[in-house]
């Protein structure tokens, strides 16, 4: 029993580290390539012994282009973040706590937005920021951006409120409390992991975006997804470059991740005990 115990055991840890091994690969091969140089990194077959270099960094981070797209990024990304997650935690505590007609009709319908292609909504964007010559601006690109995470920010919260008991609620509300007091001192605090979790989600999905960004972004507000396409050439793949910029667009999603784990963690599984 004991050794069969063992074997179940063994056979799990093996099974678990291939699929760490699959999912972390890409990465490897990207960081890898990265450091290579352009002679090597286009090499068939593919050379696994070479000499490092930062060449590919060093010329990178001396491209204004490319770090004006990383700053844009951040700017736009995070901007859309904070103002959906702000938006989105009202919006699932009104949708959870008051009801009135047509609430069930708007909670659903924050999933239907995300049914839509977003290709189709590129014209209409495209049209209504030039028409309010407000093309190619921060303010025009967060808020489409917010459109986008706010529908998923506003689900989430939703499902979070739902978990908390409202007798919780009452009985602050007894002991004299506000309504906005209960929801600052003691709601927020409860779902704490859920709206990290939540905003980590939406950060990731705005960083990453790019069909939008393609098609709405000029010269002054171009993300890095897309400076990322516009570094492909159309005779030949500078596939060392292009591994640079990648590693570094990985970066900001990773540290955001690793410094939220902890919450993003405990928000994911709210609600998946009950009793």
């Amino acid at each position: 029993m004991v050794m069969k115990k063992k074997i179940l055991k063994f056979i799990k840890c093996a099974f678990l580290a291939l699929a760490a091994s699959m999912g972390i690969f890409p990465f490897l091969l990207i960081f890898l390539t990265s450091i290579k140089t352009r002679v090597d990194a286009i090499a068939m077959p593919p050379k696994w012994f070479f000499i490092p270099t930062l060449e590919n960094y060093i010329v990178l981070l001396s491209n204004m282009d490319f770090i004006n797209s990383a700053k844009n990024s951040l700017i736009i990304a995070g901007s859309a973040t904070l103002i959906a997650t702000f938006l989105g935690i009202f919006a699932g505590y009104t949708l959870t706590r008051f009801k009135f007609i047509g609430s069930r009709l708007l909670s659903q319908s924050t999933l239907w937005l995300r049914m839509v292609p977003p290709i189709t909504l590129v014209i209409p964007y495209f049209i209504i920021w030039s028409r309010l010559k407000l093309a190619d601006t921060y303010l025009a690109i967060i808020i489409m951006y917010i459109t986008i995470a706010l529908p998923i920010i506003t689900w989430m919260m939703y499902s979070f409120f739902q978990e908390i008991p409202i007798e919780v609620e009452e009985a602050a509300l007894v002991d004299g409390c506000k309504r906005w007091q209960v929801l600052r001192y003691i709601i927020i605090p409860m779902v704490l992991p859920g709206i990290f979790a939540a905003s980590s989600l939406s950060f990731i999905l705005l960083w990453n975006e790019f069909l939008f960004a393609l098609f709405i972004t000029g010269k002054h507000t171009r993300t890095l997804p897309v400076e990322i396409y516009t570094s492909i050439g159309y005779y030949e793949l500078d596939w060392a470059k292009l591994s640079t910029i990648a590693v570094f667009a990985i970066i900001p999603a990773i540290i955001f991740i690793s410094l939220t784990q902890k919450y993003i963690v405990r928000g994911l599984t709210m609600g998946a005990v009950k009793g």
